[in-house]
């Protein structure tokens, strides 16, 4: 066993990792990404995303074609399309793509079915992926960009639809238009972080008695939902003014609405009671209610989208990606390669300045993705992530999990009974600070223990100085000098690169993947005080070339699942004890797994902090 308290300056010789902080201006980014933590080390990461890439390049091709020609004209079209969608990969990538389709075909026949069709398609994918270099990666993600299947705006939700063709249509999008799926996205969607418990009626919000009670009948009312502890808000008011974006070639629009919810009387879960807005002709304050028709389902969209835009800048980019960056680069930096608490953390950080790296360089630059699809300019939305990543790595103590739920008000599960991603993610952290628990009081003997680690302090020292990470609030008054600050510290940096990355990256794929539920923009003004048709809820709603880029975006992000949480591998660990400790943490996720899979047979299913799907790291 090291003893930490012997431990001095941290002499590896493997070069420091420099900060840039024009990048993304304040914030503490890596210089230049070292080739050790670059993806072209590790060929399962690549493959796994190359398995993504490859089912959105035959989804593409597939859209295009006519599948009114009988499947053996289809079958053929297809091939066609495929062997020519990919001419501009090298020879040896495209060799092996033929290589693959004649595998294929000499094993499984020439398909007869669509269904065969899609085992022969799946076939190609997994054998091609095996061979797929970065180089090759690159190559296909050009190849999709400049793919065009449909276009125009869409004149029926159908037309959606059929941008599901190889990738199966979510379950979502057979009831998003419901209150009670609209509700359950609150609390169970890919941002289950925005309301909070209304403390007073006073402020922002002009929902009336009338309003209320028009929805919940005479038996409740808006003072006894308040008293009660009943009443929900999610706000979006963040918004109001933010700049809008029209790259590339449409103009698109904010929107900035309250919402508000309530557990009714003798029930568990929220339902919407009204969602406020203002009109962007005159500023006029708007209310609508489930009452209002198509008002209504604009209004809702109107909140989908916002929360689509924060999830995306904020809790996903800002709050996990940007948050954990310079704690991966402060111990690369200050830790020794034998210090204990690199040898934890080391896995945690697996992928994250490589994927953060070459997001700046594309999908955050000007002209990718994230300018394509979100409402916003892209300064704009650099702005919001910034503020997000700002907002907890200046002030770390007070957002953990526990606090962070606590200042919403959404901590008591009496008052609100139904809220899966508290409920499971309070499970996992529970499981991980037992885990980081034991080991750092196996390390650290005493608090003595922890303030006599010289390598130690300078991390601290790094992550907090103005030319380091740029970090505040870390223990007390920015030390750690006590064993249950640092159990804590590493508990909250363990958590969000695992599992609260989990919760905001893999819904993408099957809820935000249907552009119809959570539209990235905006693309009518909001001017109608009522009267509102079906075509103006289809005119506010992504043409469909957006939809399919929102589909290949969210698809590829949410479907690679690379590593698992606490698998470290067999001999990682060589000390018995911590490999008994570790033993435990591995049973207690087990004991979790059954639990999630326990009560999603009683409440809406919530899968995504199921242990065996969440990562060790951030690395997509």
């Amino acid at each position: 066993m090291l003893e930490i308290n012997t431990v001095t300056k941290n002499n590896d010789s493997s070069a420091k990792y420099a900060y840039n902080y024009t990048y993304l201006p304040p914030l503490a980014m890596i210089e230049t990404l070292p080739s050790s933590e670059d993806f072209s080390a590790r060929p399962l990461w690549i493959a796994l995303v190359a398995r993504s890439v490859l089912n959105i390049l035959i989804n593409a091709i597939m859209i295009g074609i006519n599948k009114e020609d009988g499947i053996a004209k289809y079958m053929e079209k297809l091939l066609t399309a495929l062997k020519d969608s990919t001419s501009e990969l090298k020879a040896d990538a495209k060799a092996a793509l033929l290589k693959s389709i004649e595998s294929e075909l000499k094993e499984q026949g020439f398909p007869t079915s669509l269904a065969k069709i899609e085992a022969f398609l799946k076939g190609v994918v997994e054998s091609f992926a095996q061979s797929v270099t970065k180089e090759t990666l690159n190559d296909l993600i050009e190849i999709i960009m400049k793919l065009g299947a449909l276009s125009g705006k869409a004149t029926s939700l159908k037309d959606y639809d059929k941008l599901f063709q190889f990738i199966p249509l979510p379950a979502i999008s057979q009831n998003f238009q419901e209150d009670s799926e609209f509700a359950a996205m609150r609390v169970a969607g890919p941002n289950p972080l925005m309301i909070e418990q209304v403390k007073t009626l006073h402020g922002k919000l002009e929902v009336t008695e009338s309003h209320y009670q028009a929805v919940m009948g005479k038996e409740d009312s808006l003072t006894k939902a308040l008293s009660e502890g009943r009443l929900y808000l999610a706000d979006y008011t963040v918004f109001n003014g933010a700049l809008n974006g029209s790259f590339p070639d449409t103009q698109k629009f904010n929107y900035a609405p309250l919402a508000l919810f309530v557990v009714p009387l003798g029930k568990t879960s929220l339902m919407p009671v009204a969602i406020q807005y203002n009109l962007q002709s005159n500023g006029q304050t708007v209310i609508f209610t489930p009452n209002d028709g198509y008002d209504w389902l604009i209004a809702k969209t109107l909140v989908q989208i916002a929360d689509g835009n924060f999830h995306e800048a904020v809790s996903h980019l800002g709050r996990t990606h940007l948050f954990i960056e310079p704690f991966v680069m402060a111990t690369h930096n200050q830790l020794s390669e034998k210090h204990p608490l690199r040898i934890l953390m080391t896995p945690h950080f697996e992928g994250t300045l490589a994927i953060n790296n070459a997001a700046q360089g594309s999908l955050i630059a000007s002209g990718g993705g994230v300018d394509k699809l979100l409402s916003s300019s892209i300064d704009q939305s650099r702005v919001f992530a910034i503020q997000g990543a700002q907002s907890y790595l200046l002030n770390v103590r007070t957002s953990t999990l526990k606090q962070t739920l606590k200042q919403r008000g959404v901590d008591d599960v009496s008052l609100l009974p139904d809220y899966p991603y508290r409920d499971d993610a309070l499970l996992v952290w529970d499981a991980i600070e037992v885990w980081v628990s034991n080991y750092i009081n196996y390390y650290y003997k005493s608090d003595q223990a922890v303030e006599n680690d010289s390598q130690l302090k300078a991390w601290v020292e790094e992550l907090i100085s103005h030319n380091g990470g740029r970090v505040n609030n870390i223990g007390q008054n920015n030390s750690i000098t006590k064993r249950d600050e640092l159990i804590e510290l590493i508990t909250q940096v363990y958590f969000t690169s695992s599992a609260q990355h989990a919760a905001v990256n893999f819904p993408q794929e099957d809820i935000m993947s249907y552009t119809p539920a959570i539209p990235l923009a905006g693309y009518i003004p909001i001017t109608k005080n009522g009267g509102a048709t079906e075509t103006d809820f289809l005119r506010l709603l992504p043409p469909l070339d957006k939809a399919q880029s929102q589909l290949e975006l969210v698809y590829t992000l949410g479907s690679v699942y690379y590593t698992t949480l606490g698998d470290y591998g067999d001999s990682y660990f060589t000390d018995p004890t911590i490999k008994n400790y570790l033993t435990e943490f591995q049973q207690e996720l087990v004991k979790i797994e059954a639990e999630i899979n326990k009560r999603n047979q009683t409440r809406r299913p919530y899968k995504y902090l199921l242990p065996s799907r969440i990562p060790q790291s951030i690395n997509i």
